[in-house]
């Protein structure tokens, strides 16, 4: 009986396909695809991508993936609760969020929002404003020449300060009385970005970052050095090689990905952040071991995925 990776590359030879091919078909890299027909595992970052890969291979060539995977399953490495993503799920998760970063309408709506709300702020205060204008009490001025020779009467008993004129009101007693403080015209805060770790077990870690950043940085660095491997959410090879003191801090932009994985030693010695947000490790971690994590962005994160 031959192997599951024997059995993929026979049939697509079988329908004349090259290895470009299902790339192109797939997004799988193709050294993922070869590693694949050579039944070796070992190069495909995290158990899940295995069978996810697999899954997408087999579609490509007319297989059904679930009954290829069920017959191969004694050849397919275990995987980890955390690792049971949907890996289509996933894609369709990244086209719909491709698709809303290309909409201008959209990335226009927060601007449009915010204007509304000043204008509104400000026609209130505008109205507030003119209605109390309207309202206010005006003292008519007499003629002078008919005051001249009369007298004053002061009612007796009552002290000479009584009847002197209340001073003017002071700069700050308008300052006080102004209405320019009803209505305040606050624009709404934009919310703080939340990082959670979402399940960490088995050496491996799942986190989920919230934010409306427009754009999403990672930044590693290390106290000494330690073999780092990082990869988007499509098996892309973003960095790999050994970060030292010398190199480091590494910088990946990922802005418009859904995920990304990470592969290091000594975590002992290593910190990751997000946006200038630190990614803090399980209390369980073994700091002795390879650690495995994942970090989901926004809507790419799906409760089943923990």
């Amino acid at each position: 009986m031959m192997l599951i990776g024997e059995q993929l590359k026979e049939r697509r030879l079988e329908k004349g396909l090259t290895v470009e091919d299902i790339q192109s078909a797939t997004k799988i890299q193709a050294r993922h695809i070869q590693a694949i027909e050579r039944n070796d595992f070992s190069l495909i970052p995290g158990n899940f991508y295995v069978r996810a890969f697999i899954r997408e291979y087999a579609q490509a060539v007319g297989l059904d993936p679930h009954h290829l995977i069920d017959e191969h399953k004694t050849e397919l490495p275990e995987t980890l609760s955390t690792d049971t993503r949907d890996f289509t799920t996933l894609k369709r998760s990244r086209t719909r969020t491709k698709v809303k970063d290309k909409s201008p309408f959209q990335m226009l709506l927060p601007t449009i929002f915010v204007l509304l709300l000043l204008f509104l702020i400000g026609f209130i205060i505008y109205e507030f404003v003119l209605t109390s204008d309207d309202a206010a009490p005006t003292t008519p001025v007499g003629d002078n020449s008919s005051s001249v020779g009369e007298e004053v009467s002061i009612p007796s008993g009552n002290d000479d300060s009584e009847t002197t004129d209340e001073a003017p009101p002071t700069d700050s007693d308008a300052t006080d009385e102004s209405p320019s403080d009803e209505g305040g015209s606050e624009v709404p805060e934009t919310p703080e970005p939340v990082l959670e770790l979402k399940d960490y077990q088995s050496n491996a870690s799942v986190y989920h970052y919230v934010t409306e950043a427009d754009e999403i940085t990672l930044t590693v660095d290390t106290t000494n050095q330690n073999w780092l491997q990082i990869e988007d959410g499509s098996g892309q090879s973003l960095y790999e090689q050994m970060l030292t003191t010398s190199n480091g801090p590494v910088e990946i932009d990922l802005t418009g990905v859904d995920f990304t994985y990470l592969r290091f030693g000594e975590p002992g010695v290593i910190s990751i952040e997000i946006n200038g947000e630190t990614v803090g490790f399980s209390d369980e971690m073994n700091m002795s071991s390879v650690q495995e994590v994942w970090i989901y962005f926004n809507d790419a994160y799906e409760p089943d995925q923990a």
